[in-house]
């Protein structure tokens, strides 16, 4: 596909902006601009499942990853939340005149189901074999670059096809890095509710600007939480930019392009683009 691609990751957590950021969204894209939209599903899951009554439950790896726990219940909860989501955003994009298509099933996304995972509770190592939870293995870039050709902007939810054929839980984060690295986007942007990645989690100020992937690891201890999971997606997109930003901001796609947020860049990337 000729011309430049970017991928946006609107993040599924409690306090991030969709409003702000579809309308930015929009306006970038009617000036021409090619983006694919992925989003997040973790409060509107957790809304619902509390709506029925059913528990929310988190894994956490050894190395210190939470996920969510994905039983046979929560599954069908996650899928009808991470629907709800993508046709929600759908219809606002076409309602600021983007041509979008939801992509809130298992389409183009796929996966292995994790059937044993290995994580610690009470502090005491488990094995938990009954999740639906997924870990990438692909995505269908010849659908995506269709749809782009077209002047149309995908929508993408969290939701994978198994190789039986079961719907699998899988992170954003990592979905939208898989579709960055699938279309050789320029830049993977991921709005969330957080400035970027902070030295101190409670300091605003404390923002690391920038750093290159090659330096990766130095900046790793510096992760809490859901940040763990983004840079681990800056790792697999392998893209020459990859931005952690503010969906609060005003106009937070053009604040983050313009230098807000966290800047991983990949100077290999950069050296390649510059032939």
């Amino acid at each position: 596909m000729t011309g430049t691609t970017h991928v946006l990751k609107l993040g599924g957590g409690a306090g991030v902006d969709h409003t702000r950021t579809l309308r930015n969204l929009a306006q970038r894209i009617q000036r021409g601009e090619c983006w694919v939209l992925v989003h997040g599903t973790s409060a509107a899951a957790n809304d619902l499942a509390q709506q029925v009554g059913y528990t929310v439950q988190t894994i956490t790896s050894p190395g210190g990853h939470t996920s969510r726990y994905t039983d046979a219940r929560m599954i069908e909860i996650y899928c009808a939340a991470a629907a709800s989501v993508n046709q929600r955003l759908t219809a606002e994009l076409a309602g600021l005149g983007v041509r979008a298509v939801g992509l809130a099933g298992p389409t183009v996304i796929s996966a292995r189901r994790k059937e044993a995972i290995r994580a610690l509770r009470n502090g005491r190592p488990v094995l938990v074999r009954d999740d639906f939870s997924g870990a990438i293995t692909g995505v269908d870039g010849d659908v995506l670059e269709h749809l782009l050709e077209s002047g149309v902007t995908p929508v993408i939810a969290p939701v994978a096809l198994g190789a039986a054929f079961e719907r699998l839980n899988v992170d954003g984060d990592l979905v939208a890095a898989t579709v960055a690295h699938a279309l050789d986007a320029d830049t993977l942007t991921i709005l969330s509710n957080v400035p970027g990645l902070l030295r101190d989690v409670d300091d605003p100020g404390s923002l690391v600007a920038q750093f290159g992937l090659n330096e990766l690891a130095r900046y790793e201890p510096l992760a809490q939480g859901r940040m763990k999971k983004k840079l681990l997606a800056a790792q697999a997109a392998g893209v020459a930019r990859v931005i952690l930003a503010d969906s609060r901001l005003d106009d937070p796609i053009d604040a983050a392009l313009a230098g807000a947020g966290t800047h991983i860049v990949n100077e290999v990337r950069h050296v390649e683009h510059a032939f």
